[in-house]
């Protein structure tokens, strides 16, 4: 047997034997570029948008209606606090539906600052884990984080302290709810849309809720515990209705994303 016939591979002796274009002992390459599906990005898709829209829409509005009781009331807060004072002093219709409103939008942004948080941090799929159902559990448990510390404060006040004092806390706790959803609100958009990494946004929320809970922590000074060994109590208070809550709510955080992860 001639020896271009012997190395010839099976089945190309036929039509195209002999042909200028067939090289078969070249290795074979497919064309083109091999690719990485890209992850998904929250300022690329329409759920961010809407949702900031909307807690813009209920921002404006709440601080459009009761602009004057704010005022009054960051004036109040830290030069005379009275009784009569308060964003929601008085316990109208409205002023219920916006200390609503408030929480609502303030959950709604979390949602989304911890959506944008794990994203970066986790290493979700791309495509697989649905974006909607993240926010929608993260927005849950933001929604069961406050329920229930609004439910124990409620009680625990309700067994030590006066109706007057609890009505001064109340007052303060929603300003500075209100606050704190003001403050939230460009950190939520800066995030979503500029490229802020993880560790950032973390270092600008703690910064945020420190100094939230530093001025939560001075009125309950001046309401509860004004004397000098109330100091302790106010430690324990603050542990109780502030720091356990906030550890158990980053640990929900986690095992959510780590559960909608590995099940979808």
């Amino acid at each position: 047997m001639p020896k271009s016939e012997a190395t010839e591979p099976h089945g190309l002796s036929g039509f195209f034997n002999g042909n200028p274009l067939l090289h078969p002992e070249l290795p074979y390459r497919t064309w083109g570029q091999s690719a990485m599906p890209v992850p998904y990005q929250l300022r690329n898709g329409d759920l961010a948008t809407a949702t900031l829209l909307f807690c813009l829409l209920i921002l404006a509005y709440v601080v459009n209606q009761t602009r004057h009781q704010l005022a009054q009331q960051t004036h109040d807060f830290f030069i005379a606090p009275k009784e009569r004072v308060g964003l929601f002093a008085v316990e109208t219709s409205f002023e219920n539906q916006a200390r609503l409103l408030v929480i609502l939008q303030l959950c709604l942004m979390c949602g989304l600052l911890a959506l944008a948080y794990f994203m970066q941090r986790t290493d979700i799929p791309p495509y697989q884990t649905p974006p909607e159902l993240l926010l929608a559990a993260y927005v849950g448990c933001f929604v069961a984080y406050f329920t229930a510390k609004r439910i124990l404060s409620a009680f625990i006040n309700w067994i030590f302290f006066p109706k007057s004092q609890q009505k001064l806390w109340n007052d303060s706790n929603s300003y500075l709810i209100s606050v704190e959803s003001i403050l939230i609100f460009p950190l939520t958009v800066f995030s979503i849309y500029l490229d802020i990494s993880a560790e950032k946004i973390l270092l600008f929320f703690l910064f945020i809720l420190i100094s939230v809970k530093i001025l939560l922590a001075y009125k309950a000074l001046k309401i509860f515990f004004q004397k000098i060994y109330g100091l302790f109590h106010l430690f324990a208070y603050l542990c109780t209705l502030e720091l356990m809550p906030m550890l158990i709510l980053w640990k929900a955080l986690g095992l959510i994303t780590d559960n909608l992860i590995v099940k979808y």
